[in-house]
């Protein structure tokens, strides 16, 4: 019997045969869920081309590692072969038949499928030397030769693995050794082609790019033990439908859904996905929020099994492993799960994904394999929860991914308890239509809706006076014994007002972003349990918080007292109080409307708040769902601001130059680098903590140190560096601002009692 080559060694050695049949099998279930969306995009000739051309490159894409020098690395860790195994795959696969379209299709793939086109390393392996002297081609054509011969081992085995499948044994298997030649030339006709291509549009860019993306898609979920792709869902047991989820639940294509919050907007989405849904494409839950997004990932999980659901954003993985060391205590195993868990879910491997709109333009952007994100999203279903959430530049980048995976067979469903009607005419303008638009008073109604309609769960009390300036009416409303929520704008105010309101009572919470991420999780668990009747050991009397309660936390308080903030804002605020309608007839929500404009502008568009003001209810109204809509529906009746129109301009125009320069088969590295800049924060390390954070390093725990980093914005990132406040360590930006556990960061006090050598 002929020796087995390895694909991979460690304490369970994988076969190259066992390796390349399971890429190939997972491939084949990519084709099969993704066939009717290939034909939509390409047209039968072309998709039936790239099933073929894919099919074929997974067969062969590791073929190169047979090299007798490649079996010895494998082995001798210390042993380093230096030369790219993708390359005597791909010589291989273009010696059968180098005319062949399928075939070349399938050559570029194998070829690129660890490193881009424009790889230097590749470009050398392949005979594509920087600098074309008569010396350095040799040696190049040389060290070609001599990976070649490494072949001879197991070139019976490569014969007999070719000729034992019906995709292969059609093709003419190299004769000799000499018969293999280098693809220089080949790599050269690509790297021209691809240049001359003038944007990521056409039948043949796409077919690469769905080639190599699901190449390596399929190769890295085989690799970490992934062998099958997911794409049948269970039947999930709904509630009762309401009319308007009934509505929805029937409609083929784009949608638009306005309904208050407690409706049971999540039901329609799910419904609507589901019969929209032709066969294993997608479906992706975006939300703005990372805590928004676990506790959706929460409710998918109960509904359809947790290994159909995939949760993607940037502090996954922290999220995962303070879920699994909480319920371990042992560091290790918490490490180990997380992170299999995490690499699980960011494989193209489960059928719905729950994230960010970041996690899925970072592949507009170029970023290395973009290819991969982009073949997953063809055809898919994407749903918008909470659309309002975003600024104009966010917004504008949005707008432009629609209009892009409109062309990939997308379709959409934007959810949102209030809709400002200028943000809805631009979806509909990047979908080319008018969309249908679904509420509650869409459908006939019934005794649920009509209730709904008129139910008033919120009465607003508009007060001349700042927040700070209402501290005697919060107080006076602890004292009777109610559950309250007070927002700030600012950090700084909320530190502020909990300091003196801690000074009088016992269950008083902070919440905002500049706390370290382990404190954020914890406070944030300890008051949805504490509110949701799942802890009884803590009290809580009020809430101080930021911006952060808006869609974040699933509570119910029995009043408020908030700060001016534009309409939508305020209503998702009030979202936060009397959540379950358990006060019947509605509580009052306060809003401080005086406030400091030199400060505030930092946060809101003055002009927004003053159109906030202008256009609100009268003191005293009802806010029931038609008053609440009106008032947003006023607020934005003219659209952008200036400086929100200028934003989304200037962010919509750099946006479409990125899409503009994409190309198959390479990184786009300008658009890469402009896709990390759009976060306008840095992790500090605040100064107190240093001696923690590197008794975790030292320890080797990373993910207990990283949870120890604060986020801080951009601008108050240069104020404590133009302070002198600011140093770096081992790439860690240490702030010299005291750190308080109940209040969080105070980045305007230096702590004189911490210090670090």
């Amino acid at each position: 019997m002929v020796n087995e080559p390895l694909a991979k060694s460690g304490e369970v050695p994988v076969t190259l045969r066992d390796h390349l049949q399971q890429v190939a099998e997972y491939v084949r279930m990519v084709t099969n869920a993704y066939r009717e969306h290939w034909k939509t995009l390409l047209g039968d000739e072309i998709a039936e081309k790239t099933r073929k051309a894919l099919f074929l490159a997974a067969l062969t894409h590791d073929l190169g590692k047979a090299a007798d020098g490649f079996q010895r690395a494998l082995k001798e860790r210390k042993f380093h072969w230096e030369f790219r195994h993708e390359v005597l795959s791909a010589s291989l696969l273009l010696s059968a038949m180098p005319d062949d379209e399928v075939l070349e299709w399938a050559a570029i793939a194998v070829l690129t499928h660890h490193r881009d086109l424009n790889d230097a390393q590749l470009a050398q392996d392949c005979g594509l030397v920087a600098l074309p002297l008569p010396d350095i081609v040799r040696q190049a054509q040389e060290k070609f030769r001599s990976k070649v011969s490494e072949l001879k081992k197991n070139w019976d085995w490569l014969k007999q693995f070719w000729q034992s499948h019906p995709v292969l044994c059609g093709l003419r298997f190299p004769e000799t050794l000499n018969s293999i030649q280098p693809p220089t030339n080949f790599l050269k006709r690509q790297k021209r082609a691809i240049e001359e291509l003038t944007c990521l549009t056409g039948q043949k860019p796409f077919a690469l790019l769905l080639t190599r993306g699901w190449l390596m898609a399929s190769d890295h979920a085989v690799s970490s033990g992934i062998t099958q792709f997911l794409s049948h869902l269970p039947e999930p047991k709904l509630p009762p439908f309401r009319p308007f989820q009934r509505e929805l639940s029937r409609h083929k294509g784009n949608a638009f859904l306005e309904a208050p919050t407690g409706s049971g907007k999540t039901v329609a989405a799910i419904a609507w996905a589901l019969n929209n849904r032709k066969s294993g494409e997608r479906i992706f839950f975006l939300l703005p929020y990372q805590a928004s997004i676990e506790a959706m990932a929460d409710t998918l999980e109960k509904l359809f099994g947790k290994e159909n659901i995939a949760v993607l954003h940037a502090r996954a993985l922290d999220y995962a492993f303070k879920q699994h060391f909480e319920q371990t205590g042992e560091y290790e195993s918490a490490v180990e799960q997380a992170k299999a868990e995490t690499e699980l879910n960011r494989l193209a491997h489960k059928p719905i994904k729950v994230a960010t709109p970041f996690q899925l333009l970072k592949w507009l952007f170029g970023i290395p394999r973009f290819e991969i994100g982009i073949s997953e999203m063809v055809g898919g279903l994407f749903i918008f929860d909470e659309i309002h959430a975003y600024d104009a530049h966010t917004v504008a980048l949005i707008v432009e991914m629609v209009r892009f995976l409109k062309q990939l067979g997308g379709r959409f469903l934007f959810m949102s308890a209030t809709f400002p009607p200028f943000l809805k005419a631009l979806l509909q303008e990047a979908l080319d239509e008018e969309g249908v638009t679904f509420g509650l008073d869409s459908v006939e109604e019934d005794e649920w809706t009509r209730g709904f309609l008129q139910q008033v769960r919120h009465i607003l009390r508009c007060h001349d006076k700042s927040l700070e300036e209402m501290l005697p009416n919060i107080i006076k409303a602890i004292r009777d014994g109610k559950k309250v929520l007070v927002v700030a704008n600012r950090v700084a105010q909320a530190q502020e007002i909990y300091r003196q309101l801690r000074d009088q009572f016992q269950g008083i919470h902070l919440l905002h972003s500049r706390f370290t991420r382990r404190d954020r999780v914890s406070r944030e668990q300890t008051i949805i349990a504490t509110l949701q009747g799942k802890r009884a050991d803590v009290l809580v009397q009020a809430l101080v918080a930021t911006q952060v309660v808006e869609v974040s936390l699933d509570v119910s308080f029995d009043t408020i007292f908030t700060e001016i903030a534009p309409a939508d804002d305020l209503l998702q605020r009030f979202g936060r109080v009397n959540r379950y309608g358990e006060h019947a007839g509605g509580v009052e929500v306060h809003v401080a409307c005086r406030f400091d404009r030199d400060r505030l502008i930092r946060v809101y568009d003055e002009e927004r708040l003053t159109r906030t003001l202008v256009v609100a209810p009268k003191d005293g109204t009802p806010l029931t769902v038609e008053v609440a809509s009106e008032w947003v529906q006023q607020v934005y009746r003219n659209g952008w601001t200036n400086r929100e129109r200028k934003r989304y301009n200037q962010a919509q125009q750099s946006f479409q130059y990125v899409l503009s320069m994409l190309r198959p088969l390479h990184r786009f590295t300008e658009g890469e680098e402009e896709f990390y800049g759009l976060f306008q924060s840095v992790e500090v390390l605040p100064i107190r903590l240093y001696d923690e954070y590197t008794k975790h390093l030292e320890e080797k725990r990373y993910l207990l140190a990283n949870q120890l980093l604060v986020p801080i914005p951009l601008g108050t990132f240069h104020m404590l560096n133009t302070k002198g406040l600011l140093s770096r360590q081992d790439n860690i930006f240490i702030a010299n601002a005291t750190y308080d556990n109940e209040l969080g960061m105070l980045t305007e006090e230096v702590d004189i009692d911490a210090s670090f050598t």
